[in-house]
Parts: structure tokens; sequence; C-alpha cells
């Protein structure tokens, strides 16, 4: 039976990564031998040599190994030659947890390391998948888990979409395209959400072409917009527009510097024969200003900027973009008003979020009472020993 090559950790290195969290930073490792290639699956012991776990390793990153498999010393390990059966499980266990998850077409199914499968992500629109690989490990992973993915869901299309900022620190050029039949075309197509229809551009689109994780945070509006004149910032293609005005919205105005995005939002809206509606394309908080000066009102805002900060160093701009904009938007609300605002940034908690609330509402003299916390969609599950998986944070504040 072939052997995973060893290494092995500092003494006392080991306690959070039994506890559950898969990385393993440069720092933290006492010897790799020369003869263990970037990219391979090594078995990892602990510094009294008992064994932690399998993982694959890339000295180019500072996390230098991911786990794929956290054990006890007593557990046998899946060896090299069955490693087909260890990811099909792996896969199978994933698609498991989504079924329970009705009413639309659009499914994350693996996410990454909150399903054992780091540098894996892979979202399923009705037969077509998008696949995102973004570490070195999981790349000479690929092809057995393409084949696994095709036995499994059978699917249509597999588009490849690597195009993730981790990719060049892992030594790896970007990609995209389709690698499933390798001679398809994948053009843009419909899905359905909660009988909502949407347009998908995997190829051009953000993320994988929809934001999959608002699922639940859309369907909120539902309590709050019947009859009501709503702003939807940073709207892209108006999926909370949408919902919206299903839920009974007098009218929705939707802002984004995107005029592609924007395209596919009118598209959406004319599909679903959804009327009065408009949208900006303009900086938003261009737009918030010239609204205030125009004295304009809203009952609901939603603020869903993309990430305003993508590592620690530039929270502190981050919270000053975040006060900003929910000052400019409390200008903007009637009396009564509800305000939904989110952050896609790991490093944005919602302590942090309830701070730019306080503030901007202090510099309004305005009273406002916070009503709900919110998260991402449960397909995009959250493990408690790994904070990085829990990434989208929103809260909802009404003005009185």
């Amino acid at each position: 039976m072939k052997l995973y090559p060893e290494i092995y950790l500092k003494p006392f290195e080991e306690k959070r990564i039994i506890k559950g969290h898969p990385w393993i930073f440069k720092s933290e490792i006492k010897t790799i031998p020369n003869n263990i290639e970037n990219g391979e699956i090594v078995l990892v012991r602990d510094g009294t040599n008992k064994k932690i776990g399998i993982g694959y390793i890339n000295r180019k990153s500072e996390i230098t190994v991911r786990m794929l498999e956290i054990s006890s010393e007593k557990e046998k390990y899946y060896p090299p030659e069955d490693l087909k059966k260890f990811f099909e499980k792996k896969i199978k266990n994933a698609i498991k947890k989504r079924e329970r998850i009705k009413n639309t077409e659009a499914k994350r199914i693996i996410f990454s390391e909150a399903d054992n499968l780091p540098g894996l992500i892979v979202d399923r629109y009705k037969d077509i998948l998008v696949m995102q690989i973004n570490t070195l490990g999981m790349e000479k992973l690929k092809n057995i888990i393409t084949e696994l993915l095709i036995k499994i869901l059978k699917p249509e299309i597999i588009y490849e979409k690597n195009l993730s900022p981790v990719r060049k620190k892992e030594g790896l050029l970007n990609f995209q395209g389709v690698i499933y039949p390798e001679e398809k075309q994948i053009k843009p197509f419909f899905i359905k959400e909660n009988e909502i229809l949407f347009k998908i551009d995997v190829v051009s689109g953000s993320k994988t072409g929809f934001y999959i994780d608002q699922r639940e945070n859309r369907e909120k509006l539902k309590n709050f917009v019947s009859g009501k004149k709503v702003l939807d910032c940073f709207c892209y293609t108006g999926a909370f527009g949408c919902y919206a005005l299903k839920y009974g919205a007098k009218e929705i105005t939707g802002v984004d510097s995107s005029k592609d995005a924007l395209c596919i939002a009118e598209e959406n809206m004319k599909i679903n024969n959804f009327k009065n509606y408009k949208f900006i394309c303009d900086d938003v908080f261009g737009v918030l200003k010239s609204f205030i000066k125009q004295k304009e009102k809203f009952d609901v805002i939603i603020l869903d900027p993309p990430a305003f900060s993508k590592s620690k160093k530039e929270k502190k701009g981050a919270i000053e973009g975040y006060k900003k904009l929910i000052l400019f938007s409390l200008q903007l609300l009637n009396k009564g008003g509800m305000i939904f605002v989110f952050s896609c940034s790991h490093n944005i908690d919602y302590n942090d979020i309830v701070f730019c609330i306080e503030k901007s509402s202090k510099i309004s003299g305005c009273k406002i009472k916070i009503i709900e916390k919110l998260k991402q969609s449960i397909d995009h599950p959250i493990v408690n020993t790994i904070p990085e998986t829990f990434y989208l944070r929103g809260l909802t504040f009404q003005i009185l």
C-alpha cells in the first residue's frame, strides 16, 4: 500500500487544527522534506508524532497546508489509490445537505472548507455547474473532481471560472471556460427562484453569475415592502428589486455602476412582467447625494455594496464607507422606514455594522431600532470552528 509523505508540526501547534480549523501556516510547520511536491497530499503529524490528518501542501502559500481530513490517531485514512472514493463520499455528503432547499434552481452545492473540500466551490444552475478552484492542491485534483461531478450529477455543462486573487498567491494563473463537454458553448440562460425568473450570465457576471448567498435575505422583504417605495443600492441584476415588486412594492429604484448588470436587471423585470421600476447607472454615493438635494424620500432602502474590506488593513476605510452610506440613506428615509445593510467582508462583523449604524444615526439626529440580524443562505454553511466561512452579515433597522 502506497503511503502519503509526512510533515511534522512544531510542538503545541496542533490545537487549533484538532478543534476543526483546516489551515496550517508556514510558521507552524517544523519540517517539509525536499522531495514533497507542491500540491501533493501529505499526512500531518503533531510535535509528538501523532497523526492529525491529511491535507494538501503548497510552500508558495502562507496557508501551507489545507486539511482534507482531520482525524484521531486510531482512525484509518483512505490510501492514495482510494482517493476517488474519498472525494466521492465528500461530494455526495455536500449535495445531500442541500436537498432540503426548495423553490430554487440555483444552489451552492460545494462551499470549500465548510464542506471539507478546501479550495473548491461549485454552484448548480439547473443542469449547469459552475466550478471555482482557488488552490494548487485542488487544481491537481481537478480531473478526479470533474469526473465525480459528471458521475453523480450528470450535468449538461461544467463551466470553470477561476478568477480569484487567491490563485495568484497559490502560484496559479486565472482561467475560465467550458471544461465539459469540451466543444460545448455556454450562453446566458434563465433560472427560477421562488417563482421569479432571473437571467444568469456565468461568463461575464460577478461571482458565478448570481448572488445565491442572498436568497433568504431577499425573501425577508416580504414583511416590509407592500405598498412601499424602495431604493435598491448596488442592485447588480435587480434581484432584490424583483422580490420587492413580487411582494407588492409600490415602486423600486435600482442604482448600480455597471451598465451590463443593469441591462440584465431590465430583462429580469420585463420577463417577470414587473412594472413601476427604474434603474440609474451611476456611482451610488453620488446618486444618494443627489437624492438628498432633491429631497427624495423612500420607505425601504437596501444597501448591498461590494466588499469594502478584503483585508484587515482595509477595515478602517471600510468602516468609514459604511458610515457614509448609512448616513446618506438615513436622510432619505421616511419616518418608520427600514434599511437593510449588508457586508460581504469577513473582516466586518455585526458589531462593526452596529457601530456604523449608531454613529450615523447620532450624526443625523435619528432614533433607530435594530430589527434583525441577517446572514448568508444555508447552502453557504457557517462552521463555528472556521470563522472564515461566515462572510456575509446584514442587519435590518428602522427609523423611529
